[in-house]
């Protein structure tokens, strides 16, 4: 059917299907339409570790994307939700979203939300449970944080692994082993280490437009100003991004490290994530997406 010049198709179909390695390249390039700084390496990283799924249209164009990672059986994390700006308002975001939480019985969901998502994201159940706060910057200042006596930090080495999963689940809540076994093998990390054992870890990656600091889980509050401080010196100069939560009370001590706060999102989850007391703090994500 047409109306002078502008051709109106009748029924467009929209289909779903998982995501393979060979949508990789038109997923890239839906974020790169928002502004996103995601490579196509950060994409390969993400659904390497989790999966996805692509709406399509019936000419096989990627119209939006959602990724999804299972951490144990009780936890999962939903990032990555993307549509075309030409197909939002038909209700892909939410059958992309049932379509997930359908597949992942009896698991909480985890995610962060943009406040363009946040309403369709409350109609599906899930409710604010905290704030991430975006750093970035080219991390001008680093000061040696003295540790206490009978603690070092060091290099992550294979043989932490186990060590590092144990301790990251006290943090997070979540058995996110499959994660920190891929940072072992591909990322950069540190540990504060004991003669007892980590108090601490945190990795660093190449991301985006620069490096990405994360995930970061520690003991105290200067054991992780230590870990984030070690790779400002490291990489000082180049472009730095670290994503933390609210409650890591950092965001003053990072913009002076020239780690600059351009951005916050919501935390929202379909129930609550149960954390151990006294439990090692997470100080800052592995991303918005991973959480």
């Amino acid at each position: 059917m047409t109306s002078g010049n502008v051709n109106i198709p009748e029924q467009t179909a929209i289909n779903l299907r998982g995501m393979t390695a060979d949508d990789l390249l038109a997923a890239s390039g839906l974020s790169k339409a928002l502004g996103w700084p995601h490579r196509l390496e950060d994409w390969e990283f993400m659904l390497r570790l989790g999966h996805g799924l692509v709406a399509t249209l019936d000419n096989g164009e990627v119209i939006g994307t959602i990724l999804w990672w299972s951490f144990g059986e009780r936890y999962a994390t939903v990032g990555l939700i993307i549509v075309s700006s030409a197909w939002q308002g038909h209700g892909i975001g939410t059958s992309m979203l049932t379509t997930v939480r359908r597949s992942l019985p009896g698991y909480t969901l985890c995610l962060n939300a943009t406040p363009a998502g946040q309403p369709l994201y409350e109609k599906l159940g899930f409710v604010p449970t905290g704030i991430v706060e975006q750093h970035q910057g080219n991390g001008g200042y680093s000061p040696i944080i003295a540790l206490d006596a009978g603690q070092r930090m060091r290099p992550v080495v294979q043989y932490d692994l186990q060590d590092l999963v144990v301790f990251d689940n006290a943090a997070t809540g979540m058995d996110r082993s499959v994660l920190i076994e891929e940072l072992v093998q591909n990322a950069k990390g540190v540990v504060i280490d004991t003669e007892d054992g980590i108090l601490g870890y945190s990795f660093c990656r190449r991301f985006g437009w620069g490096w990405l600091i994360g995930p970061v889980a520690a003991k105290t509050e200067e054991q992780a100003k230590a870990l984030i401080s070690h790779w400002i010196g490291t990489y000082g100069g180049e472009f730095i991004r670290i994503d933390i939560p609210t409650s890591a009370n950092l965001s003053t001590w990072l913009d002076e490290m020239g780690l600059i706060r351009v951005d916050v999102v919501n935390t929202m989850s379909t129930e609550p994530v149960l954390i151990a007391e006294n439990a090692p703090r997470y100080f800052a994500l592995t991303s918005q997406a991973l959480g």
